[in-house]
């Protein structure tokens, strides 16, 4: 081989050398940079490649940082792109809080998509004192049942427009929605935390959860309607009325001590 195509050789080595040597201080940044971010992150806190700047040239450096941090079990694989750091115990792995899978599951980057209902809902509003093994999610659009990380999830569809304001709301009407199956307790001590809640919204406030309403059964207007009559007979009820049918009758089972106007709204 001549001098000249020994050079050629050698600088074609050289180049190739340089450009992965280039390539491994790359994914050495993205990987130190990775272990930074992750090291500033609570533990039992789920997180997702949004934390990180992932881009089309880098993401797929981010991909094998985070599961090399799996491998050592640095942090948590919950599902596709979701992660968190575990806590060690005595007892083992903590799994992270239901507070934590409720936001994987009802967020979307800086979008509310969701949020809980069901006996877990019934439960923080001092509804019951049961507790459930299954976390039921509404929001838009229908979803199969999954399991993540020990929770059992369910989805439920709500074909409301919503936002992050409305959630409180639309739980309460939620509540009003299913108050004859909450568990370990009556209609009408279901009926005394409500007017409660209720009384603590604002007059914009219960003027939304009329609105919000419109989307909701008959039966739920109704009561709705009743117990704004009695708490707050300065917001006009008259939009709940109107949408009902006056000979239809609504089985609930409130008493009239629970609420004097019951015969107003044709509930039983």
């Amino acid at each position: 081989m001549s001098g000249f195509l020994h050079k050629k050789h050698d600088n074609a080595i050289n180049l190739l050398t340089f450009a992965l040597e280039k390539k491994m201080m790359k994914t050495m940044s993205v990987t130190n940079n990775i272990k930074r971010i992750v090291s500033s992150i609570p533990e039992g806190q789920v997180f997702d490649f949004n934390r990180f700047a992932v881009t089309r040239v880098n993401e797929q450096a981010v991909v094998k940082a985070l599961s090399r941090l799996v491998q050592t079990g640095e942090i948590v694989r919950v599902e596709k792109g979701k992660y968190y750091k575990p806590r060690q115990t005595r007892f083992g792995t903590l799994r992270p809080s239901e507070n934590e899978v409720v936001k994987m599951v009802t967020e979307k980057g800086s979008q509310t998509i969701g949020y809980i209902t069901g006996i877990t809902l019934y439960n923080k509003l001092g509804l019951t004192t049961q507790v459930s093994n299954v976390l039921v999610i509404a929001r838009n659009g229908r979803l199969p049942v999954k399991q993540v990380n020990g929770y059992k999830i369910k989805f439920i569809t709500r074909q409301i427009r919503f936002s992050q304001k409305d959630i409180p709301l639309l739980q309460l009407l939620d509540v009003i929605r299913n108050i004859k199956d909450i568990p370990d307790t009556t209609v009408n001590k279901s009926v005394t935390v409500l007017k409660q809640k209720l009384s603590t919204l604002s007059e914009d406030e219960l003027k939304r959860l009329i609105k919000l309403s419109l989307q909701y059964n008959p039966a739920t207007r109704a009561v709705l309607g009743a117990i704004l009559e009695c708490n707050s007979p300065s917001v006009n009820v008259s939009e709940l009325r109107k949408t009902l049918n006056p000979v239809t009758k609504y089985k609930i089972g409130i008493s009239q001590e629970g609420l004097p106007n019951l015969s107003n709204w044709n509930i039983e």
